[in-house]
């Protein structure tokens, strides 16, 4: 069990962080396929962790062309910010399912602290997401100061979600108990 979330831990890092020096470092494809890994390893036992697998196979093929094209320049072509804004919602379900597989998880720990705060976070992450998401697509139409400000209040938003939500997978990996890593055999 430790094992596949530390894999699923890495696979949103990489997701996460963007360092394009050329191509991107830390390459989305790379994320994606290790937390294919990490949800193998545990379907067995968590067989919703089939949907989280099924969005990182396609996320892994996806998210090719994101390797050799920088996403963070600014003004990038329609095709290209198209792409950009369908590889966030991308990152956005595969979260959804992530925080799906980790309520399980936490489930079968019996750890009812750690049980509220997945829920929690998961509350937040879906609705802070979904709400940049909502903004960008304004944002992009209307001019102001204050269409900006909002812009860059739900980014760090966002931000702060993703980084909770790395938080909250080594959570689960500390808590994970001894006998449960025995029994699945992970």
């Amino acid at each position: 069990m430790n094992k596949a979330l530390r894999q699923i831990f890495w696979g949103y890092v990489f997701i996460f962080f963007r360092l394009h020096v050329g191509i991107d470092l830390l390459a989305d494809p790379i994320g994606y396929i290790l937390i294919f890994s990490g949800c193998s390893k545990i379907v067995e036992a968590y067989p919703v962790a089939k949907k989280a697998k099924f969005v990182a196979l396609v996320g892994a093929f996806v998210s090719l062309p994101s390797v050799f094209v920088n996403l963070s320049e600014i003004p990038l072509t329609f095709g290209w910010s198209t792409y950009s804004g369908f590889l966030l919602v991308l990152k956005m379900v595969m979260g959804y399912y992530l925080f799906i597989v980790l309520k399980d998880v936490v489930k079968a720990f019996g750890d009812r602290a750690l049980q509220k705060r997945t829920e929690n976070t998961f509350k937040f992450y879906v609705a802070i997401h979904l709400f940049a998401l909502a903004i960008q697509s304004f944002f992009m139409n209307v001019h102001g100061g204050g269409w900006v400000a909002l812009a860059l209040i739900s980014l760090i938003g966002v931000l702060v979600m993703d980084i909770l939500f790395l938080l909250l997978v080594g959570a689960t990996r500390r808590v994970s108990p001894e006998q449960l890593r025995v029994n699945t055999l992970i």
